[in-house]
């Protein structure tokens, strides 16, 4: 996989006021972030009317709108778009699931494992755990939000924080466990 393309200086230049550093800072990245979006849509967010160019472009809007100048590093950076990607796909989520668009949420286990095919309302109960983990454990919930929902691979992950693969791995596994247990309905301990 290639590597992530450099943004410290537009970040920096972003910081400092610089204008132009936003559009380019945009362009450098589009194509990640566009591959990024078609992973999420490829996993088919069953009901959702968005394609990878509008899901990356709401998702820039809405990293402009929360102020993007505080920014301080790429690994920073995609956190914020990957918050943003879930934001996106949540609000598009709970709009097409309710009451006046026919949406009725219905309640859905999730299996051992986190599929890559979601319902909208799986999706929503997946967001509400994640929720419940950032206050346990914000790096946990940081790990499924840039994996999840970022599409970041493991080797990615790792190192953008520094830390080997198999602590990721072993990370992400303690999250999905959190998560399932929550979903499943067995949050008081959680």
């Amino acid at each position: 996989m290639p590597e992530r393309p450099p943004l410290t200086h537009l970040l920096d230049a972003l910081r400092d006021g610089d204008r132009g550093a936003q559009s380019q800072l945009f362009a450098l990245v589009y194509d990640e972030l566009k591959r990024i979006a078609r992973g999420h849509l490829r996993r088919g967010r069953q009901g959702l009317t968005v394609n990878p160019s509008t899901l990356v472009h709401e998702a820039f809007l809405k990293f402009h709108s929360a102020g993007s100048g505080n920014l301080q590093s790429s690994a920073h950076f995609y956190n914020v778009m990957a918050q943003a990607m879930r934001q996106v796909l949540l609000d598009l989520a709970r709009h097409h699931a309710a009451e006046r668009h026919g949406g009725a949420l219905v309640r859905t286990e999730l299996g051992d494992e986190i599929p890559d095919e979601l319902s909208l309302d799986t999706l929503l109960e997946v967001d509400d755990a994640l929720t419940k983990l950032a206050v346990c454990d914000a790096d946990l919930a940081q790990l499924v939000e840039w994996h999840f929902f970022g599409g970041l691979q493991f080797t990615e992950i790792a190192a953008l924080r520094g830390q080997n693969e198999r602590t990721v791995r072993r990370h992400w596994d303690m999250a999905r466990a959190f998560l399932l247990k929550v979903m499943h309905g067995d949050d008081a301990g959680a």
